[in-house]
């Protein structure tokens, strides 16, 4: 039996060649697309949270929250970071537990947006949500972001320690087809991360 060789053939562009102009950019071939349905919340770079928000319910690896709207059965059920969730929602009230625990949120319109207050696993919550800020207590961590462009930016301090953490949150717009109650408890959930 005979080996044939065949060549190796490299085609290299000269040096000084210029690439075409219908060459996609680096953000074209590696940057997905804005999701503006996308729940997330990023510290030092990387990914915490992150899910699908839509009128039925909040999707993602650590959330399955569903979003019941019947009039007879009004509520938010799910697992949100591994803990059950079964709350009724009651006009400006959610009511309910969270790991067993007290899940009772009021929500009321103010000047700067939504203020809820209340307990979530059975710890304090005082959190605002407006249209330039997002802020309050949710637990032990303490929140102060402010809104820069499509995310809310700034700091984030847990359990006393005196080192902040930057932080930037997205708020999606499928929570926009959601009750202001619906929507500052389901944030309420999605912050308590400690």
């Amino acid at each position: 039996m005979r080996k044939v060789l065949l060549p190796f053939v490299a085609l290299f562009l000269p040096l000084g060649c210029a690439v075409p102009a219908d060459f996609p950019s680096q953000e074209e071939l590696y940057d997905e697309p804005r999701d503006f349905n996308r729940f997330a919340m990023y510290s030092r770079g990387s990914e915490v949270v992150g899910a699908r928000v839509d009128q039925g319910g909040v999707l993602g690896l650590d959330v399955n929250l569903g979003r019941y709207t019947d009039p007879d059965d009004h509520a938010l059920r799910g697992f949100v970071y591994g803990s059950l969730v079964n709350a009724r929602v009651i006009g400006d009230r959610v009511q309910g537990l969270v790991a067993s625990l007290p899940l009772e949120i009021a929500v009321a319109s103010v000047d700067d947006g939504l203020r809820g207050e209340g307990l979530v696993y059975g710890r304090e919550v005082s959190l605002l949500v407006g249209p330039r800020v997002v802020g309050g207590k949710v637990g032990r961590c303490k929140f102060n972001l402010v809104r820069r462009g499509p995310v809310y930016a700034g700091r984030r301090a847990c359990g006393g320690r005196i080192d902040e953490e930057q932080v930037e949150l997205t708020i999606p717009r499928g929570f926009r087809t959601w009750s202001d109650t619906e929507r500052v408890a389901a944030l309420s959930l999605l912050l308590f991360l400690d």
